[in-house]
């Protein structure tokens, strides 16, 4: 395996997530590396894959549809104790994230969502990721 820690930090970049170096491709990071540390939280794909159906949608709508996801049960059937966590957890880690990179517009006065542009090489990693997910037991 090769080792990409070295005392020459400038060639390196470092993910926010885990602290973990990744090698730089001209002291900048590749837009495969944002791609797919962006699509690396199951969290970050399922509010895209629900903006990429409805393009709008309140971060509680979110937070309720996911939540329903991760207990499998019906969204009507999320306990406000797990729909909390999740909406904390999209409020103060994802939804950031996302819109700092363009991907979502989210309105944090009215708790709205919006699906923004993605790019032909992120979009087709996130069709790719759902059709694997999707395609898993």
């Amino acid at each position: 395996m090769v080792d990409y820690r070295s005392e020459d930090r400038e060639d390196h970049a470092t993910t926010a997530e885990s602290d973990v170096e990744l090698p730089a491709v001209g002291g900048q990071r590749s837009s495969v590396d944002e791609s797919l540390s962006l699509l690396s939280s199951r969290r970050r794909r399922d509010v895209l894959y629900c903006l990429s159906e409805t393009e709008v949608a309140s971060i509680e709508s979110l937070a309720t549809s996911i939540a329903a996801r991760e207990v499998s049960v019906p969204a009507e059937r999320v306990s406000p104790d797990d729909r909390e966590r999740l909406l904390i957890d999209l409020y103060h880690t994802h939804l950031p994230k996302l819109a700092d990179r363009g991907l979502i517009e989210y309105d944090q006065r009215s708790g709205t969502v919006r699906w923004s542009t993605v790019g032909d090489e992120l979009e087709t990693l996130l069709e790719r990721c759902y059709e694997l997910e999707a395609a898993s037991p």
